[in-house]
């Protein structure tokens, strides 16, 4: 008996591990002194918020988890690209390498790599000091098209114009967080996540994560970090403890204020956002990833989601909605009724189902039958309906997945292809990440036209297809939740 005990605790020591999920307390909204109601609320106005699919949100106060919401198909496990939410662990390790004394902010760039700046360096070029590229303020002319036209990123940016003395003008650029990345690398000999699992990944338990690597073999720092929503929650704890964690102070405190304090003007500080409330800061990715810091609540606020809306109507709600749950005189509350509700509403928040019919004969001729595709923003070459409610795809290099699609129910698959990445220029883009990749869809029937949802659910991205089954030759009709541009494509 005592033997089978040892074996089922190493076993769900082994699967915690992996998950990495419930690893933070969890209580009632009441016992840090907010009321459920206004949790139920924020989460409500979230769902309803325009142009958005929510797929994670995470409310901590007082250092507890008081609500958390992963809408189906969305599940706490599935991890999540960040984009530039990433630039605010690149600006923790700056500040890591600091208080090790391998840094300073006035370092500057050109003499970390000689090798790669041009025959004449210019006065700017030389200026340019760690602090300007924490600040967004290289002097560099925005060049993006670096990441998707060449390979050799550190020489061909220390050899691009310039339009500003260094230091004077924001210009936001996520190469100059790449290059803080790529000095870490030169100063320590270690990839930028090699260097920070050891100082804050591993003490904050979190063993699952994965960053992008640039054809040069560095770590892209301003977007490409891979985590949990529950990951970023401890992060955001962090750094509303101002960098210590269980005793041990794993970012130095003054770096933590730095960070999310305004270096310029009033609204971005070292690799930060500030909030439209007094004090609060967050790291904020694109389509809406967002870690919310507020130190005077003492609250953290997580989200992800695929956002194509107004991002400051919706932290708003934060302000509007949430806020106002909180008691003024922080004693504990009574947990009751409205708790319940919240538990309820948690475990029940789903995406939008398709409405429509369950099946339609018209199908039946179709099935096993592949369609070559024209050229698609997919990337697909071929599908064939192996049954009514499965779909097997091919891409334009010849990896496969089925699809399986719920009626009124999300069905999971693993797929051997690669979802839709926003943006899908950048080279190296899933350099770090495994297959197989995760699809949740659903299916109906809407007249004589196939409407499937699919929602890649360890990603961001969703697409909705239509095909009219009453037509010849088909069409496939194609919509993608980052943009609004619909695109038709031939099947034959």
């Amino acid at each position: 008996m005592k033997q089978l005990f040892l074996t089922l605790s190493f076993a769900f020591g082994l699967l915690s591990a992996e998950a990495q999920t419930g690893d933070l307390p969890r209580v009632a909204p009441e016992q840090t002194g907010v009321k459920s109601e206004q949790v139920v609320a924020f989460f409500d106005s979230l769902m309803a918020f325009p142009n958005t699919d929510i797929h994670s949100a995470i409310v901590m106060r007082h250092g507890k988890v008081i609500g958390e919401i992963h809408p189906a198909p969305f599940k706490a496990e599935y991890s999540h690209t960040l984009f530039s939410c990433s630039k605010t662990f690149a600006s923790a390790a700056i500040g890591i390498a600091i208080g090790e004394h391998r840094l300073k902010l006035t370092d500057r760039l050109a003499t970390f790599f000689p090798e790669y700046l041009p025959k004449e360096v210019s006065e700017w070029l030389s200026d340019i000091t760690i602090e300007d590229l924490l600040t967004m303020r290289s002097g560099f002319v925005f060049f993006d098209e670096v990441r998707s036209e060449h390979s050799d990123w550190i020489r061909t940016y220390l050899n691009h114009p310039m339009n500003c003395k260094p230091g004077t003008k924001f210009q936001y650029d996520s190469l100059d967080t790449y290059l803080l990345s790529a000095i870490i690398q030169k100063v320590t000999g270690m990839t930028l996540l090699e260097y920070l699992k050891p100082r804050l990944f591993e003490p904050l338990h979190i063993n699952k994560v994965k960053w992008e690597v640039s054809p040069e073999g560095i770590n892209t720092a301003g977007w490409g970090l891979y985590l949990q929503s529950e990951s970023l929650a401890k992060f955001g704890q962090l750094l509303l403890q101002r960098g210590k964690w269980e005793g041990k102070q794993l970012i130095p405190s003054d770096w933590v204020k730095a960070m999310m304090s305004p270096h310029v003007k009033d609204f971005y500080g070292y690799q930060m956002w500030m909030c439209e409330w007094p004090d609060a800061a967050r790291a904020d990715g694109a389509y809406g990833q967002y870690i919310i810091v507020n130190p005077q609540q003492d609250m953290v606020v997580i989200i992800t989601q695929c956002l194509t809306g107004d991002g400051n109507k919706e932290q708003r709600l934060i302000k509007n909605v949430l806020f106002p749950g909180i008691v003024a005189d922080g004693k504990n509350i009574k947990a009751g009724k409205a708790y319940r509700i919240l538990q309820k509403k948690q475990a029940a928040y789903t995406l939008p189902l398709l409405e429509g019919k369950k099946s339609n004969k018209l199908i039946t001729s179709h099935l096993n039958k592949p369609y070559q595709l024209d050229k698609n923003p997919l990337g697909w070459k071929q599908i064939t309906f192996l049954t009514p409610q499965k779909m097997e795809v091919e891409d334009s290099v010849g990896r496969k997945g089925i699809i399986e699609m719920g009626f009124k129910q999300w069905k999971t698959s693993d797929i051997g292809f690669y979802p839709q990445n926003p943006r899908g220029t950048t080279r190296n883009c899933f350099s770090t990440l495994d297959f197989p990749f995760l699809a949740s869809s659903c299916y109906a029937w809407q007249g004589n036209e196939l409407v499937i949802k699919t929602h890649f659910v360890d990603w961001i991205t969703a697409i909705e297809l239509r095909i009219p089954f009453d037509r010849n030759p088909l069409l496939l009709k194609l919509s993608e939740n980052y943009h609004h541009t619909k695109v038709s494509v031939k099947m034959k």
